[in-house]
């Protein structure tokens, strides 16, 4: 019955890390229309950790994951930051958003 246990909690983290890096991807995606340290930039940044703390109590997964999910959150939203799809205008309008 422990290996069960063991087998569950490695599955639920490995779940969790792919759902948080895949959930970011998108986010960082479009975080990088917004100035930097604007309020939608930072609701780009923040409503995901919220969400990331959600899940991770709906888990049932400890405190020990949390440095991995910090770099997850992270290496998800620079991929997303670095997808360049048809982006040639990169000024930014009045609130902080790019115009066009």
């Amino acid at each position: 019955m422990n290996y069960f246990v063991n087998a569950h909690h490695y599955a639920a983290t490995a779940l969790f890390l792919s759902l948080i890096l895949a959930g970011n991807i998108p986010v960082g995606f479009h975080r990088k229309r917004f100035a930097r340290f604007s309020r939608p930039w930072a609701r780009c940044i923040y409503i995901p950790i919220l969400a990331n703390i959600v899940l991770r109590r709906f888990l049932g997964l400890g405190y020990s994951i949390i440095p991995f999910t910090i770099m997850v959150v992270l290496a998800g939203q620079l991929i997303g930051a670095r997808i360049r799809k048809g982006d040639t205008n990169n000024q930014y309008g009045e609130r902080g958003s790019i115009s066009g």
